[in-house]
């Protein structure tokens, strides 16, 4: 079977509660996914804002931050427009 990442390299998150145990302390932090552990499967490696180093994290204990810069540059990559469609 083929593993799908979820959050990409580079992808903005947030930690939140999930399915094992989390210090208290990260909840709510937000910072930056570098990579997927592939051998663990769900485990990905977050640098936090402000922190240095990287903490690991399984993919329950992450939520992706959206805001709308982001949203219309997903947009732009993909043609965008309504004047796109075939007349």
């Amino acid at each position: 079977m083929v593993k799908i990442q979820k959050f990409p390299q580079g992808a903005r998150v947030r930690v939140k509660r999930g399915d094992f145990p989390l210090d208290p302390a990260f909840e709510g932090l937000e910072g930056i996914v570098v990579v997927l552990h592939r051998k663990q499967g769900r485990r990905y490696w977050v640098q936090i804002d402000g922190r240095e180093g990287l903490d690991a994290f399984d993919e329950s204990e992450l939520t992706p931050i959206w805001s709308p810069a982001s949203i219309r540059e997903a947009g732009a990559h993909q043609g965008g427009s309504g004047s796109d469609a075939a007349s």
